[in-house]
């Protein structure tokens, strides 16, 4: 029976927040922290799913599940939302229509219900999914997840087999646009730049309403990242900055103008002939330092966020908010020359603050499959410590 393991990261904007909304450029990155999903056909016609990080648990029929019939532009996803079909889905889960269990489940049933094979459909699948991304931490929890569910059916149902005649980037880009899909049955109307990140990896340069380009050059970096536990509103955080912008335009512009260049400026760092990683770094440190410097100037930072920033300074070190503020989560830069046990002294000061904190990097590789000699357990799979899936090796990226 065909069984498979599909990885993909999360994501972690590395600078240009909120000045994005105003049609500044901003930077991504994917994370080293990622989930892991497994899929494998079964013989008794049943969706066995199991999602622990949501408390999700359930089994169907697979032949009660709506199904789509072929459409325009297939294998590509249909130009919009079949919004009969979630209203179809949403009843037939039976989860409520705003919890993360329900979501997950319509957004993988919505994707089977256009993807799933006349082979796939006598046999069933169970589907299992682990991750180490914290949900709602603006980590591009979700996306992660919408990549591994797109990556599993395409390749359960044989659409990235090497006789479909795709080359890796046709692959990568259908990937990317199901998993779009599933973003918007979970967010409604998402930017696209989460799973584009969670899927391609490495990082990328993005402007309201433009396409999303790969940073060239980008090298994997080093982070601290610390989850402060305080709940992020990114609605408040963005319309509290719309009305400085709006009562000071003549200010607050030229910040956004200057955050705008930040990007610009990494773009810079990383195409730059002969510039050695270590004043990479340090020019990097001081891009973060400044960001943060701004970020906090537009009222978006929060005392557990200067506090990352007071300890790691403490210790030569760079930190900056990533993503909304106002709580969150926060990244230190590891330049290479700090040491294992400064490490370790930061994360011991943040956890006596009570924050989470998680080594990691930003820039690694995107969306991979693994394919399995033989077939394992649901229970099998959730033994195993999550860092089993990170050292397996073999893995197959979109690269």
């Amino acid at each position: 029976m065909p069984s498979y393991f599909t990885s993909s990261p999360g994501k972690v904007i590395l600078f240009g927040e909120h000045a994005v909304v105003y049609g500044k450029v901003a930077t991504a990155g994917s994370l080293g922290l990622r989930s892991y999903a497994l899929i494998q056909t079964r013989e008794d016609k049943k969706i066995e799913v199991n999602l622990p990080d949501v408390q999700l648990a359930r089994s169907w029929n697979i032949n009660d599940v709506p199904r789509q019939a072929r459409w325009e532009g297939y294998p590509y996803p249909p130009q919009s939302m079949n919004t009969d079909l979630l209203a179809q889905l949403t009843k037939f889960v039976d989860l409520g229509s705003q919890t993360n269990r329900s979501q997950a489940a319509i957004a993988l049933l919505y994707l089977h219900s256009f993807l799933t094979t006349d082979e796939t459909l006598v046999r069933g699948y169970d589907f299992v999914v682990r991750s180490n991304l914290p949900v709602g931490a603006g980590l591009g929890s979700s996306a992660s997840y919408s990549v591994c569910v797109a990556t599993a059916l395409l390749q359960l149902n044989g659409y990235l087999s090497a006789g479909k005649g795709l080359d890796v980037a046709a692959q990568r880009d259908l990937v990317n646009q199901w998993a779009f899909q599933a973003e918007k049955v979970i967010h409604g109307n998402p930017s696209g730049i989460d799973n584009t990140v969670s899927t391609l990896g490495g990082a990328v340069m993005f402007r309201k309403g433009e396409k999303i380009e790969p940073l060239p050059g980008f090298q994997s970096l080093r982070f601290l990242l610390t989850n402060t536990r305080v709940p992020r509103e990114t609605q408040v955080q963005v319309a509290n900055v719309r009305k400085l912008h709006d009562k000071f335009p003549t200010v607050v512009n030229p910040m956004l103008d200057a955050i705008n260049e930040i990007s610009n400026s990494c773009k810079d760092i990383f195409s730059q002939d002969g510039l050695d990683r270590a004043h990479l770094l340090a020019r990097f440190g001081e891009l973060v330092d400044v960001n943060h410097g701004l970020l906090a100037a537009l009222g978006v930072s929060h005392p557990s966020l200067e506090k990352v920033r007071e300890i790691s300074s403490k210790l030569g070190l760079k930190s900056k908010l990533t993503g909304a503020g106002g709580g969150g989560c926060a990244l230190t830069l590891i330049r290479d020359d700090v040491s294992s046990e400064t490490v370790v002294v930061v994360k011991q000061l943040l956890e006596a603050e009570g924050f989470q904190c998680m080594e990691t990097s930003v820039g690694g590789p995107g969306a991979g499959i693994l394919t399995l000699t033989h077939p394992t357990t649901i229970a099998e799979f959730l033994a195993h410590e999550k860092s089993y899936f990170e050292a397996t090796q073999n893995w197959a990226y979109f690269v």
